[in-house]
């Protein structure tokens, strides 16, 4: 879909792009092969061409950063097939809202499971995050990533140069409103038994619970890890189910 997309050059809309894919413009290279033959004004096809050549450049190179400032963020999901190295991402905190109230983070990458755990390994996701194309969250705009950048400031720039897909807004585009969970059932996505029905309010409780120790501290530190990894887990099914939605939405072009 990326190489579809043409909303990033300047004083490109999704009407003209629209009209470019229904002009036979399906693609950048297709656009390139003869950039006189489409209908736009001189000005706008000089600048779309330029940046279309520039855009190739940056793709052969694998220059996430580009796309991550260039493509409008609302539209990052167009870029994740061309960078698939892409993390899921969820926060657990303890109820407050300070820059030290994460308690967990749960990063699902590659197809590996990494759990990091205030007082224990937190500062790891730093290095760790720094190695992927962009994140997957859920409402992540508004709750995750503020409260990332809060307790590790440098993640500000390590954000802005990566592709951020937030599955809450783009599920409200194709009809699907409300929380993870309630988006989850509505899609056909399970939860085991022993996290089914937990919130993030739980994940509060749960975290409180573990820190008094004991066998109960224990039991409830293994579900609160369990909560979390289904959460970032499941928003690759999550993401399965969304993008061919949204592409269709577009009316984009179906060989992109």
């Amino acid at each position: 879909m990326l190489t579809s997309t043409f909303i990033h050059a300047s004083g490109v809309g999704p009407a003209t792009e629209r009209s470019l894919w229904g002009q036979g413009a399906t693609t950048w290279q297709a656009y390139l092969g003869n950039p006189i033959r489409w209908r736009l004004p001189a000005r706008q096809r000089d600048s779309l061409q330029a940046t279309l050549c520039e855009s190739l450049q940056h793709l052969d190179q694998r220059r996430v950063a580009y796309f991550a400032r260039q493509v409008p963020r609302r539209e990052h999901w167009r870029a994740i097939s061309a960078f698939p190295n892409i993390g899921y991402l969820d926060i657990e905190t303890d109820g407050g809202y300070g820059d030290e109230s994460i308690t967990v983070i749960g990063l699902y990458a590659g197809g590996e499971m990494r759990t990091y755990i205030r007082n224990e390994n937190l500062i790891d996701f730093l290095a760790d995050c720094r190695a992927l194309d962009g994140f997957v969250t859920f409402f992540g705009t508004g709750f995750d990533l503020p409260f990332l950048i809060r307790r590790f400031p440098t993640l500000h720039r390590v954000f802005a140069e990566r592709l951020h897909i937030d599955l809450c807004p783009l599920y409200k585009r194709i009809g699907l409103t409300g929380g993870l969970k309630k988006i989850e059932k509505q899609v056909g996505i399970g939860r085991s038994a022993e996290t089914d029905g937990l919130s993030g309010m739980d994940a509060v409780r749960l975290w409180r619970a573990s820190q008094r120790g004991g066998a109960a501290g224990d039991t409830a530190r293994e579900l609160l890890i369990a909560y979390n990894r289904e959460d970032v887990v499941n928003m690759a099914a999550l993401i399965e189910h969304l993008l061919p939605k949204l592409q269709a939405s577009l009316q984009a072009p179906s060989t992109a």
